[in-house]
């Protein structure tokens, strides 16, 4: 493969990246997704995420946004259970 392909498929890349990010989790508020992320990864509760990223206060009342920032923190929470659960495995085979 060649540079300029390598640099091309980077540049797709970049650009789905950049798409995903930008899309709109608060519809009433116009909140992305990239501004809901980190209160994503510092919350455990819709409440907390609606604080720190300012979703939910918009004309629904987070009946839009609510439900995707609760799908967000369950992926959330699986992964890390997800996580805890390798780490736990590599130790007991370190035993």
């Amino acid at each position: 493969m060649s540079d300029d392909q390598t640099t091309a498929d980077e540049k797709v890349e970049r650009i789905e990246r950049i798409r995903r990010l930008a899309k709109v989790v608060c519809i009433c508020k116009g909140i992305p997704l990239g501004k809901v992320l980190p209160a994503i990864k510092a919350c455990d509760n819709v409440t907390d995420v609606n604080r720190m990223a300012g979703t939910g206060t918009g004309g629904c009342k987070g009946q839009r946004c609510g439900p995707r920032i609760k799908v967000l923190l369950r992926k959330k929470h699986e992964l890390q259970s997800d996580v805890s659960k390798t780490k736990e495995t590599a130790s007991d085979s370190d035993e």
